[in-house]
């Protein structure tokens, strides 16, 4: 008996190990004889309990039993099965019979296999720029079902990507460099020159902002005096003539002649002449 538990009864137990030794501690023949009807019994339980009683040609015989009383009907299989989707509910005695097919194929090893199915994606990521081009991914996960049972994986990719943010980045604008001071306004005594910049280094593009600032500038220029040139003034009216009569006065041509007529007794007189006209006052 023992050495038949080692060759041909692998799978026995601790448990069924102890009643084999409960039957060397048994006296007389009967108490071996009941000993061992126990232990083959326990035997046949444990070997029928773990497999499969169903030959090749019966199993297939019992899948498509499986398949046409109970799957066809909305049986829910714990094998990973599909199911037909049925309104109605299966009675008892139904629902009973196909568990109780269930776990005849359960000790068979039988199972349907289950393909993978794609989740819905999540949510696309942050962009990864703001504007001028970036990217961004959405995942998804074969869970919807998840392959089981020998079932093939999902087919296809679990992450895509896609361009985001595809618009031209806002470009601020820059001045230029200062172009040169005009001419100024005057020559002396104070003017004023302006010079000016432009907001193109760069433009202001897709809604970019302007410079700040101001795009002209002034000073003021040539502030020295200007130069005076000398001015003659009027000429202020004649002196007293030097003597009062005997010598000619000439204060113009046109005068010579009546000056000549003029009497000894009439150059007593006092005469004051206007050298602008020429004429005696």
């Amino acid at each position: 008996v023992v050495s038949t538990q080692s060759t041909g009864s692998s799978g026995i137990n601790a448990e069924y190990g102890e009643v084999i030794n409960s039957f060397f501690t048994f006296d007389h023949t009967m108490s071996k004889f009941l000993a061992l009807i126990l232990f083959l019994a326990v035997l046949v339980l444990a070997v029928g309990s773990s497999n499969c009683s169903l030959k090749k040609k019966k199993l297939n015989k019992k899948i498509k039993q499986y398949k046409k009383r109970c799957l066809s009907k909305g049986f829910q299989s714990s094998v990973g099965c599909t199911s037909a989707s049925v309104n109605r509910k299966l009675g008892k005695k139904v629902l009973k019979k196909c568990q109780t097919i269930e776990e005849v194929l359960k000790k068979c090893d039988f199972s349907c296999p289950v393909d993978g199915g794609w989740s819905d994606h999540g949510g696309w990521t942050d962009c990864s720029a703001d504007c001028g081009g970036g990217n961004q991914t959405r995942s998804r996960t074969c869970s919807n079902p998840a392959p089981a049972f020998g079932g093939v994986d999902c087919d296809g990719e679990a992450e895509e990507s896609q361009e985001c943010n595809k618009s031209q980045c806002p470009i601020n604008g820059g001045w230029t460099g200062w172009g040169a001071w005009s001419q100024c306004s005057a020559q002396c005594e104070e003017g004023n020159q302006t010079r000016k910049r432009s907001c193109s280094d760069p433009a202001p593009a897709f809604g970019g902002a302007d410079c700040v600032g101001n795009g002209e500038e002034s000073q003021k220029c040539n502030t020295q005096p200007c130069p005076v040139n000398g001015g003659w003034t009027s000429f202020v009216a004649w002196s007293q003539c030097s003597t009062q009569c005997g010598e000619e006065v000439r204060p113009g041509k046109d005068l010579a002649a009546t000056l000549l007529q003029l009497t000894v007794e009439e150059c007593a007189a006092e005469i004051v002449w206007n050298l602008r006209d020429a004429t005696p006052t």
